[in-house]
């Protein structure tokens, strides 16, 4: 039976939006959570950003927890959608409509991943500060073994 969850597409509409995820009640009327991790591939800060209450999405269930409730994933079911068209043809012809299905409806919000940041460019002033940090370090280091060889 957990075999058939794992393997499992569903259409769901997010019920609930919570900080830590989303609630979602799948077709056969039960609800589970998309947990805030399994919401996207990309970093997500603010679930707000990726769904709104009332937005219908394929989740794929990924199990259920000690309680009984449902488990549910976002992320995976895009895999599985992806992974299914590719390597399955014809058998993946069901499952290809329920993988479009969450672009179209986050495709409006933009895609908010973590940014690259570059290091940050050091004013003169820093460089001067930094170098004399290091310097000073080094000779600290040196006066020590100064100190300990002389003494034997």
């Amino acid at each position: 039976m957990a075999e058939e969850h794992r393997i499992k597409l569903s259409e769901g509409v997010v019920i609930k939006i919570v900080p830590f995820g989303a609630f979602v009640k799948i077709d056969t009327n039960e609800v589970g959570l998309v947990h805030i991790s399994e919401i996207s591939d990309t970093y997500v800060r603010d679930v707000n950003q990726f769904l709104k209450e009332g937005d219908k999405v394929t989740v794929r269930i990924i199990g259920r927890n000690k309680d009984g409730k449902l488990n549910l994933s976002i992320k995976a079911a895009k895999a599985a959608g992806a992974a299914g068209a590719t390597t399955e043809g014809s058998a993946a012809a069901g499952a290809a409509p329920h993988a479009s299905a969450p672009p179209a409806s986050t495709g409006s919000r933009p895609s908010s991943g973590r940014p690259y940041r570059e290091k940050p460019v050091l004013s003169p002033f820093d460089m001067m500060m930094k170098r004399y940090l290091q310097d000073s370090q080094e000779w600290q280091v040196d006066k020590k073994k100064r100190i300990e060889r002389k003494r034997g």
